[in-house]
């Protein structure tokens, strides 16, 4: 709510200051081009982390609620508990997963940290990958056709 709010803000005040509707928009659609490019690459990060990591077998334990970014599948392997990379879905929590059911999971243990992938990440890159590219793709499209590169 405070983003919508700070953007209206801003908005108004460069109508105020004379700047052109059009100029305005042309501006907000290369802002999302370029939050659409950020997110493909983060996924494109992610695929290449999930493909270099190791597979394991992990024991679904539960469900870790956190209060400001969502739901974590926790998972036990070797005896110590990891949280799931992504976040977990959290309609169908009872349905998607089964307490101290064996999963396989792809394993990563960096410097700073671990990443743990479930098979629920696999879904979300798989699905989030393409779709990021194709909104990528079809902004930058867009925005050439409105330049004129594109006729």
């Amino acid at each position: 709510m405070e983003f919508i709010i700070g953007a209206v803000i801003i908005i108004v005040l460069l109508l105020i200051l004379g700047v052109p509707p059009v100029m305005i928009g042309a501006g907000i659609v290369i802002l999302l081009e370029f939050l659409t490019v950020l997110m493909a690459l983060f996924f494109v990060v992610m695929l290449i982390l999930l493909l270099i990591s190791k597979p394991v077998k992990v024991k679904f334990l539960r469900i870790y609620i956190h209060e400001v970014v969502g739901t974590y599948a926790i998972y036990e392997m070797n005896g110590k508990e990891y949280k799931n990379t992504f976040p977990a879905e959290i309609m169908f929590v009872d349905k998607i997963y089964k307490k101290d059911k064996i999963y396989p999971a792809r394993f990563r243990q960096g410097k700073k940290g671990y990443m743990l992938y479930d098979w629920y990440s696999y879904i979300v890159i798989g699905v989030g990958l393409p779709l990021s590219l194709a909104l990528a793709g079809g902004l930058g499209w867009f925005i050439f056709s409105l330049i004129g590169f594109i006729r």
